[in-house]
């Protein structure tokens, strides 16, 4: 009897001494900065439209429930400029396609661990920059796209909800003071993310913006001309060789003579001096 007595107080002395396990930590920053990933980001030349693609992956170990996911376009900058676009922007572009408007949703009932989902929206541009303003061929322009996830989550057998939003859906004020001293120092998890404080913001964690580009094509006649510049130039070389080395090609070198002869006769007018006046 002492054995098996034995064997049971070790059992509940394990059961005891080990740690509980651990709780889904759903504002992770090593998981919420990665459940966006951009797959390709257009670079549209004005009039274009370009489809924009991304990852949306589950990074957490439990399933996310009832998911929103909201990207839309929310400013436009330069290097010497940066205009927000939201109720304020005068233009109708660009805008995104599948809903005319600068904001689309995706809602899934269920997102499980380990899936990874391809998701795209449309650009459209407009071609006169009075309908919407773009790059040049010398100034570089950028229109940015901001994320906003929305889903539920099991805290110790209980749904619930939370809300990640990246960068864009912030002003410069409610950012600075979101990362100021007085805000973040101290600070810890889940209240703040390294020097973030999300309950500042009202957010439960911060996920990547990204951009697109739309500028003027760069004109392909100068690479044309420089490559017929180039053959030209060549072309000229060979016939000054065939010239400088007689015998060699004797019916290039006999055309080329020929040709010399009427470019001359041509021009001899134009280097004819008028007669000095009296």
């Amino acid at each position: 009897m002492r054995a098996p007595a034995l064997a049971l107080a070790l059992l509940v002395l394990a059961v005891v001494l080990s740690p509980p396990a651990t709780a889904e930590d759903w504002g992770a920053v090593g998981k919420v900065n990665k459940l966006i990933a951009v797959k390709s980001s257009p670079e549209l030349v004005p009039g274009d439209t370009g489809r924009f693609e991304f990852y949306f992956n589950s990074t957490y170990s439990g399933p996310m429930i009832n998911v929103t996911l909201t990207a839309g376009i929310y400013r436009y900058a330069t290097i010497e400029e940066s205009v927000p676009v939201d109720s304020s922007w005068p233009y109708a572009y660009p805008k995104i396609a599948e809903t005319g408007t600068r904001t689309w949703s995706w809602t899934a009932a269920r997102v499980d661990n380990g899936t990874s989902r391809v998701l795209n929206f449309t650009i459209v541009t407009a071609v006169d920059s009075r309908d919407m303003p773009h790059g040049s061929i010398f100034s570089q322009s950028s229109y940015f796209v901001r994320f906003s996830v929305i889903f539920e989550g099991n805290v110790s057998g209980t749904l619930t909800a939370f809300h990640l939003a990246s960068r864009g859906y912030f002003t410069d004020a409610q950012w600075n003071l979101a990362t100021s001293a007085n805000a973040t120092n101290p600070c810890a998890p889940p209240g703040c993310r390294g020097d973030v404080n999300l309950t500042v913001l009202g957010v439960d964690g911060i996920v990547p913006d990204s951009a697109f580009g739309v500028k003027e094509p760069i004109p392909r006649w100068p690479f044309y001309l420089l490559i017929a510049l180039a053959a030209f130039f060549l072309v000229l070389a060979f016939l000054f060789w065939v010239e400088e080395n007689p015998g060699s090609y004797p019916r290039i070198e006999a055309w080329w003579a020929r040709t010399r002869g009427r470019l001359a006769r041509t021009t001899a007018p134009l280097r004819r001096r008028r007669p000095p006046k009296s």
